[in-house]
């Protein structure tokens, strides 16, 4: 059984998954790493976005197995959970508006979107 990759998690594709691929799709996805964009105890299939570097675009890949990535580095902590003595209405409202913030400032400007030929293309 996988567990549930977290959100912000950084992550690659594993050695196995990227002996399978294409040499044209390996070389688009060797070495690089990865965020995930979705909560994994909501979707159990994660989006995986990979930022532009020198010689690549920017790619989101969206329901990638899970059993295909390894993690990398974990999100940072900075969300703690409320103890007791915690007024719980201050942070439930802030978590929901600092994750959403999160999300949309990780997204590439035009959405970054593959069309279903590049799709092909990547995984075919």
């Amino acid at each position: 059984m996988t567990t549930a990759l977290p959100l912000n998690a950084k992550v690659r594709f594993t050695q196995e998954r990227l002996s399978v691929l294409t040499p044209r799709d390996r070389q688009g996805l060797a070495g690089r790493v990865g965020v995930i964009q979705t909560d994994g105890n909501l979707n159990r299939k994660p989006t995986v976005y990979f930022s532009a570097d020198e010689t690549r675009l920017d790619i989101r890949l969206f329901r990638v197995d899970p059993r295909h990535l390894e993690l990398v580095e974990s999100p940072p902590q900075a969300e703690q959970e409320p103890t007791q003595d915690d007024d719980a209405t201050d942070s439930t409202p802030t978590k929901e508006v600092d994750k959403t913030a999160a999300a949309q400032a990780s997204e590439p400007e035009g959405g970054g979107k593959l069309s279903q030929s590049e799709m092909d293309d990547l995984f075919g």
